[in-house]
């Protein structure tokens, strides 16, 4: 029996459907080969091997039984002769078990080369239907897949167990009628398994099996597709809705909540009708000045001349009159937060050597949101994953500002370019350093997926975007690397030239969950009880001591003693032996630690970091840009490099600092606020009557 994802199987037998991820890759040939075998577990052979051999319209049964363990030899020869018969074929089983026995068989056996040929031509049924289809049934056991699809067993009560207990009765009394009970159990899986890949061929060849009629003679479940499941039926649909009648599309619109509170509620409901809000779309102007500041020049930009004419207010000029803009900042003292609206001024200037009439680019450049208001935006954005609209709220709530949703959206394109220097410099350091954590999640863009990469250390986090999940970048990113790398066993880390650790926290949920699917399997739990207790032994040392060399060292002869071992035995078991090569494969990989000092045994400076970005990728699926998602990705490593320091990130955003490290070191001065905040000459000053359009990051020296 199979564990299976429980939401889908869930699904699918709750509606009594089979539900279909993707496409299952059957291979094609003319010849199919159905294979069952069965085996006393207890004594290590097996007696009886059942074949189907389907080509074409042409259909022939085979039964191959042994009375003893001497016959197992001669039932395989057997096999082997009846199926080498055909120039191509491909062999289907259902699970590992057959699999094994051919392994096990060819080691003995006379012809390698064919039995060679034959476990290259095998196919696990269940490990297709566990990675695309699920049924409606408790289990992906042959018996309850088969029965889905109108199978059935001459006695009701046929299962593996049952048929060892038919076995030892046959051998006890050589009774004819217990070894016609297993001919028959045997065949009879042997035909539930065709049924079953035939029934994946057939939805592997159309997307509309769901379609499909059913016969009053076959019973078969009807097939839907998982990306089609809120199209057959699910209620929460987003979008517009297509109507066919336009009035069915006019009274839609009419029961939208808006539209309703604002045009028929509030004709009823003198309550709602005060209340409404009407749009106002300049707030900030009523605002109470807390300072005012006047912008003069003291030269021309054209002659350099200085004697200039300051025209008083209200006298107009070539079109021109006297200006004045509001800025708006957040100041944050020790008993809270309020606001500070700066009214700039300035007056038309006039040359009188060559008789320009100017603005000062000073006024031109002014900053309509000081870096106070952009940074506690940002920290409630990406440290709280609070959405932009809702900080919107937040200002108009808390602070009496209206900014609009695009304005702050701009702040984070400022506050990543002004944080750029540190971000890389932050990066660099990661790269130098004597441990480095990596690991990776999937990301769904607007248009498209990407992936972000995480680099840790203890201290120190920094989130990279690539367009796929393609390592090739790391050979060049990681060339002058020279610690110990942590990281899962995604296979772009192999071709890495430096030491690696793999994250055992990783092996060890995969051996558990291998245990869960194969409890009765003893091969199994003979490599993962020696694991487990070794690697308890290693765990129990560093909570004592720490991740310290010296005292770890005395472990690498147990875990020499424990490959050793490993490496000498051979399993039946697919499970086992599936562990049993990866284990080898990654032995110089997996036990690192000991050999060095502060090199962890698991991944958990990258996984903590991954799991942070992924709660913000719940909140936003689908709607962020490549360009918007790199530049939260340099506002979160500065937030969580700020968190594994046990540092505010606020204050951090506030001390305008460009590096983490600086501001962690000496006095934490107040630094004096500037003035006013200007953009660099050059650049497109914001539009005061919307969204910031054309800024780069402030500058923070003012006047």
């Amino acid at each position: 029996m199979t564990a299976i994802p429980i939401p889908l199987q869930a699904l699918a037998i709750r509606d009594k459907k089979v539900y279909v991820f993707g496409t299952p890759q059957l291979p094609v040939s003319p010849v199919r080969i159905y294979l069952d075998v069965e085996g006393c577990p207890d004594e290590g052979y097996d007696y009886l091997v059942g074949l189907i051999i389907v080509e074409g319209d042409k259909e022939q049964r085979f039964s191959f039984w042994a009375d003893d363990r001497d016959q197992e030899d001669w039932t395989f020869q057997q096999f082997l002769a009846t199926v080498t018969n055909y120039a191509d074929f491909l062999v289907f089983a259902y699970g590992g078990y057959e699999r094994a026995f051919v392994r096990r068989m060819q080691k003995r056996a006379e012809r390698k080369t064919v039995a060679d040929r034959v476990l290259k031509s095998m196919v696990n049924v269940n490990a297709l239907i566990y990675a695309h289809v699920y049924f409606p049934t408790c289990s992906n056991g042959l018996k309850d897949v088969g029965a889905s699809l109108g199978c059935l067993w001459t006695d009701p009560n046929a299962s593996g167990i049952q048929s060892i207990v038919w076995r030892m009765r046959w051998e006890a009394t050589h009774d004819e009628h217990w070894k016609q009970q297993l001919l028959t159990y045997n065949m009879e899986d042997c035909v539930a398994l065709r049924r079953v890949t035939e029934f994946l061929y057939s939805i592997s060849a159309t997307s509309e099996s769901a379609q499909e009629p059913r016969t009053a003679t076959e019973s078969k479940p009807r097939v839907a597709r998982v990306e089609e499941i809120d199209r057959l039926g699910s209620v929460n649909r987003r979008g517009k809705i297509q109507f066919f009648h336009p009035d069915y599309e006019y009274i839609n619109n009419c029961a939208h909540f808006d539209y309703q509170r604002q045009r028929v509620y509030v004709r009823t409901s003198r309550m709602l009708k005060k209340n409404r809000k009407k749009p106002r779309r300049y707030r900030n102007r009523k605002l109470r000045v807390s300072q005012r500041v006047q912008i003069v020049s003291k030269k021309c930009p054209s002659c350099g001349g200085m004697e200039l004419i300051h025209w008083e207010r209200g006298k107009k000029v070539s079109g021109y009159s006297t200006k004045r803009k509001k800025a708006f900042d957040l100041v944050f003292t020790s008993g809270g937060i309020k606001r500070r609206v700066i009214e700039c001024r300035t007056s038309i200037h006039e040359c009188l050597q060559c008789g320009k009439i100017f603005i000062p680019d000073r006024y031109q450049g002014l900053a309509k949101h000081f870096h106070g208001l952009m940074s506690w935006a940002m920290y409630e954005h990406v440290a709280h994953r609070i959405g932009c609209p809702m900080v919107k709220e937040m200002f108009q709530d808390f602070f009496g500002l209206a900014v609009c949703h695009q304005e702050i959206t701009k702040f984070k394109s400022i506050m990543a370019r002004y944080y750029r220097p540190g971000y890389k410099k932050l990066l660099d350091k990661i790269m130098s350093g004597q441990v480095l954590h990596v690991d990776e999640t999937e990301m769904k863009l607007r248009t498209g997926k990407g992936y972000v990469w995480v680099f840790a250390t203890a201290e120190d986090v920094v989130y990279l975007y690539r367009p796929n999940r393609e390592g090739d970048f790391l050979l060049e990113l990681l060339k002058d690397f020279r610690g110990v790398l942590v990281s899962d066993f995604y296979t772009a880390y192999d071709s890495l030239n430096c030491p690696q650790q793999k994250c055992l926290i990783h092996l060890m949920r995969d051996m558990n969950q291998e245990l869960l699917d194969n409890p009765f399997d003893e091969e199994l739990q003979s490599i993962t009880g020696p694991f487990g207790t070794l690697l308890r032994a290693i765990v129990g040392t560093i909570d004592q001591h720490g991740l310290r060399r010296r005292f770890l060292g005395k472990h690498e002869l147990g875990v020499a003693k424990f490959f050793q071992a490993l490496t000498a035995q051979s399993f039946r078991s697919e499970a086992a032996e599936a562990l049993r090569a990866r284990l080898i494969k990654y032995q110089e990989k997996l036990f690192t630690f000991l050999r060095y000092d502060m090199v962890p045994w698991n991944n958990n400076n990258a996984e903590n970091a991954i799991r942070r970005f992924a709660y913000y990728r719940e909140d936003t699926p689908g709607r962020l840009k490549e360009a918007g998602l790199r530049d939260y990705l340099a506002l979160l490593s500065f937030c969580h490099t700020c968190r594994y320091k046990s540092v505010s990130f606020l204050k951090f955003l506030l001390s305008r600092k460009q590096d983490v490290d600086t501001f962690c070191q000496g006095r934490r001065r107040k630094r004096r606020r500037p003035a006013i905040e200007i953009y660099p000459k050059g650049v497109v000053r914001p539009d005061f009557a919307g969204a910031n359009r054309g800024n780069t990051e402030p500058n923070t020296t003012g006047e």
